[in-house]
């Protein structure tokens, strides 16, 4: 998408957007683990962590992205 919305026709487009943009912010994920915790990752490939709480890697991530100051 050129315009730099957020809003995707399909999981494909994001893929392909985050793709292009190998190495940068594009994409964070917060998937739960079998214990119970989140394990936290950016497409920038430099940032991974675990978090406690779905709440808490989300703060993680924008904290990661400059989108929230600590």
């Amino acid at each position: 998408m050129s315009d730099n919305n957020v809003m995707y026709d399909s999981p494909t487009e994001f893929l392909h957007d985050v793709a292009q943009h190998a190495g940068m912010c594009v994409a964070q994920s917060v998937i739960p683990a079998d214990d119970g915790s989140y394990l936290c990752a950016c497409s920038c490939e430099l940032w991974e962590v675990t978090a406690p709480s779905r709440e808490e890697g989300l703060r993680l991530a924008r904290l990661h992205t400059g989108s929230m100051s600590a």
